[in-house]
C-alpha cells in the first residue's frame, strides 16, 4: 500500500500485509502505523482551491471505489446517473490515481526483482521492498524521466484532513471538488475530450 506525489515518488509506504489482505482493510487497519480514517496522519490544513476565495477544503488521498469515504480519503462517484460535473470528477480523479500505479510500474521497470515472486524468507522480502523503494525514490530525484509532459497534463495537489466527517457531510465534500474540476478555476482545456 502506497501514497505517491505526482511526480511519481512514494511519499509513504506499508509492507508486509499478505496479497489477499483487501487494499481498504490494510489501509483501515494501520497505514504505516498510523490510522488515516481517524485522522492520526499530519496532512497539511485545509486550504482554498487553486484559483479560488472560496472556504478552505482539506487535503484529501484519493482511493478507488473499494475504499470508505472520509475527510481524508475520497473516492469516485458510483457509475450509475453521472452528470457532466460528476463524469469529470470520476475522470479527473482516476488520473489522480494513476500516479501511484504508474509510480509503481516505474519502480518494477527499474528493478526487476519486484517483477516475479521474490524467494526470500518475508522478513527480507519486506527489507527488499523498503530498499527499493528509498533508492526509487532517491534515483527519481537525481534523474528525470521521460515522461514529464504527463506530469503538466495530470497534475492535482496531494489532499488531506477536516476532521471527523459524516457521511453527508464527507459526499458534499466529494460535491465540492465535483463542482471545481468543472469551473474555469478548475477544469482542464482538454478533459471534457476523455469525459
Amino acid at each position: 500500500m502506497a501514497i505517491a506525489y505526482a511526480e511519481y515518488r512514494f511519499v509513504a509506504v506499508d509492507v508486509g500485509a499478505y496479497g489477499h489482505t483487501n487494499d481498504s482493510m490494510v489501509f483501515k487497519i494501520s497505514f504505516m502505523g498510523r490510522r488515516v480514517y481517524y485522522h492520526e496522519f499530519d496532512f497539511p490544513p485545509p486550504q482554498p482551491l487553486p484559483g479560488t476565495d472560496g472556504p478552505p477544503m482539506p487535503y484529501v488521498l484519493v482511493g478507488d471505489k473499494a475504499f470508505k469515504m472520509s475527510g481524508n480519503l475520497i473516492k469516485p462517484y458510483s457509475s450509475r446517473g453521472l452528470d457532466v460535473s460528476r463524469c469529470t470528477f470520476n475522470y479527473r480523479l482516476t488520473r489522480a490515481r494513476r500516479m501511484v500505479e504508474c509510480t509503481f510500474g516505474i519502480l518494477v521497470s527499474k528493478w526487476r526483482v519486484f517483477s516475479k515472486p521474490i524467494q526470500l524468507n518475508i522478513e527480507t522480502v519486506d527489507e527488499v521492498v523498503k530498499c527499493g523503494v528509498v533508492l526509487h525514490n532517491f534515483l527519481r530525484s537525481k534523474e528525470p524521466l521521460l515522461i514529464e509532459q504527463i506530469l503538466e497534463d495530470s497534475e492535482m495537489r496531494i489532499i488531506t484532513s477536516f476532521g471527523p466527517r459524516s457521511s453527508v457531510a464527507v459526499a458534499a465534500m466529494r460535491d465540492k471538488f465535483a463542482a471545481y474540476f468543472s469551473s474555469p478555476a478548475g477544469r482542464l482545456a482538454w478533459q471534457d475530450h476523455y469525459i
